[in-house]
């Protein structure tokens, strides 16, 4: 028996040197869960509290580009499970992944946050995400 594996490879040994930092936050909005999913799957509703893109797909595996201070990232949306949860990938950012919560006047949302990252760089990514977190919540609370 061979062991083939076609469109299928390992995913790498992780870094010990290199651990996995976390931050979640939680929210909730007045907003309907389709105008919250809105600003997570469009590039107007994305560019409000994340990056202004320079290529922007909202597709499943799409690459997604933006320049921050001279230096450009890629990114993609690793799952939207509309209307429950999307999963946002970026270099800088991590792993952005939204949960929604439908309720009868509004949403709850958590936004689990994570990177791999030396524990020097954990304080400015850290840093990094809670400052898109106050700018998402702030643009729910503006938002009708």
């Amino acid at each position: 028996m061979s062991d083939s594996w076609v469109g299928f490879r390992p995913s790498p040994k992780p870094d010990n040197s290199r651990p996995t930092a976390k931050r979640s936050f939680e929210a909730t909005s007045n907003l309907l869960i389709a105008k919250v999913l809105k600003l997570l799957t469009t590039q107007v509703g994305v560019e409000s509290w994340l990056v202004r893109f320079t290529k922007f797909d909202p597709r499943l595996g799409a690459r997604l580009k933006f320049t921050v201070n001279e230096e450009n990232y890629g990114g993609t949306y690793a799952r939207i499970d509309i209307p429950r949860r999307v999963i946002l990938l970026t270099e800088l950012h991590g792993e952005l992944d939204f949960r929604l919560t439908e309720k009868q006047n509004g949403t709850d949302i958590i936004l689990n946050c994570t990177k791999t990252l030396t524990d020097a760089e954990k304080p400015e990514w850290e840093k990094l995400v809670q400052d898109c977190f106050s700018r998402f919540e702030k643009v729910l609370s503006h938002a009708s």
